[in-house]
């Protein structure tokens, strides 16, 4: 460990993005506590500098003691389908109420670039035909937005774009609450890059960096 390494905890660190975001952050050398709901079956288990925590998103009391003492929150937690089913907000909610306890005040959440309906910069597919789909998901990460922003916090929410599930290429663009123009995709290995950085260096706090190739 070196001099600038923190304390993280990621929570959905079991989901793809969020496994990349625990790898990452081990690389960058921080301690990373990756909080999940079944520990015996989160990989790399004996990683240095990784800890294991039994933990459920919705349930503010099962998140203390990954929250507690640490220096940034990470949110990458998701669902399976195209239906959030309040886990963003339930989240959300969970999250703050655990930080508020802790005394922690640095929030990363991962959200995505169509929580902004208006997206001057969105394709006419994207607006027409992706976001319709993704209307449910949207709607649960605004909200979810919304809760955090009411807080405190000093809070960074990161927007993908359309995720693959690539390694990082570090060829990618960052703008500030609205899509690249003409971007539309991005690895999540990048997504995992960019949060790990921010950890560090909060150069996006209080916005909503959007990200594309």
């Amino acid at each position: 460990m070196n001099a600038s390494s923190k304390n993280i905890v990621v929570l959905g660190a079991a989901g793809r993005t969020g496994l990349l975001i625990v790898q990452e952050a081990l690389r960058a050398g921080h301690r990373v506590t990756a909080a999940v709901r079944t520990p015996e079956t989160f990989p790399a288990t004996r990683a240095e500098g990784l800890r294991v925590v039994r933990a459920d998103v919705r349930d503010s009391g099962s998140l203390d003691d990954a929250i507690r003492g640490q220096d940034a929150v990470v949110s990458a937690v998701g669902p399976s389908g195209r239906k959030a089913l309040g886990l963003y907000s339930d989240g959300a909610r969970a999250t703050v109420t655990a930080m508020a306890g802790a005394g922690v005040t640095r929030y990363l959440g991962i959200t995505s670039v169509g929580v902004r309906h208006d997206d001057p910069h969105f394709s006419w597919w994207y607006r027409r035909l992706v976001r319709p789909l993704g209307r449910d998901l949207y709607a649960d990460m605004s909200l979810m937005e919304e809760l955090v922003r009411a807080t405190d916090l000093d809070w960074t929410f990161v927007r993908p774009t359309y995720l693959r599930d690539r390694p990082a290429t570090g060829a990618y663009r960052v703008t500030d609450n609205s899509c690249p123009e003409r971007g539309w995709r991005i690895t999540r290995g990048d997504v995992a890059g960019f949060v790990v950085a921010e950890v560090g260096r909060s150069r996006w706090s209080r916005r909503a960096p959007s990200l594309a190739e």
